[in-house]
């Protein structure tokens, strides 16, 4: 009698927990929240190319292309040892019709934190002759806290919209249930501000009273994430 008495009271204590897990699902609500929020880049890295050259027959090298060019960095304020590398030992050549030496080009990586110092990267490029300027990556030190604020703010939407939905019909929304943060989207980049000037020179063809220049832009960086939560209907 016993073991038969604990099995039933066993079997509608299983019933009596599904009904109320039924009831507990009748009673929520679940919403989505999300936010966004448009970064400017206060880290710009740069490639730089420098090409040998040959000036009133005689050759200006790559080695000495690139002591100008760290002399001037410094005088910058750029932390060269720290913020200027070797991008990439360019395997590409080209020829001189006249010349018969063959003429190699070495890019760099710059590093630039100083929107005041982007202003004048081009006069130096301009001072030295590089053979190429280009943006080559964006980015911001503290991505990372954008990150996080602009989640907390999803989850802080998710919670507002449950709270006005309910009380549309007198309702209130209690603890939380289950929050769940959605596939994180990749970093976009929207299109933003003018850095400076510069030419994309090709060498050996620059002309002194050339004014040909392109436009060198940045692009902000877009976060936008989105959270699921489930709270209790009070």
């Amino acid at each position: 009698m016993n073991k038969l008495f604990l099995f039933v009271t066993a079997i509608f204590a299983l019933a009596g927990g599904l009904c109320a897990q039924q009831v507990d699902q009748r009673r929520m609500i679940e919403v989505t929240g999300s936010a966004e929020r448009l970064i400017t880049p206060n880290e710009f890295t740069f490639k730089i190319t420098l090409a040998e050259r040959v000036e009133n027959k005689q050759k200006i090298t790559i080695e000495q292309q690139e002591a100008s060019l760290r002399n001037e960095l410094a005088k910058l304020g750029v932390d060269v040892a720290k913020d200027l590398s070797i991008y990439d030992i360019s395997s590409r050549y080209f020829r001189q019709k006249k010349v018969k030496d063959v003429l190699g080009t070495k890019d760099y990586s710059l590093k630039i934190r100083d929107l005041n110092q982007i202003a004048r990267l081009q006069e130096i490029a301009d001072s030295i002759n590089v053979a190429k300027l280009e943006l080559d990556d964006t980015e911001h030190t503290e991505i990372t806290r954008f990150r996080r604020e602009t989640k907390i703010d999803a989850m802080k939407a998710a919670k507002e919209k449950a709270d006005y939905l309910l009380a549309a019909i007198g309702q209130r929304a209690g603890k939380p249930i289950l929050i769940k943060e959605e596939v994180e989207e990749a970093p976009r980049y929207i299109s933003g501000g003018v850095l400076s000037n510069t030419a994309n020179y090709a060498s050996n063809s620059r002309s002194s009273t050339s004014d040909t220049t392109d436009s060198l832009s940045f692009s902000q960086i877009k976060l936008r994430y989105v959270i699921t939560a489930k709270f209790e209907i009070e």
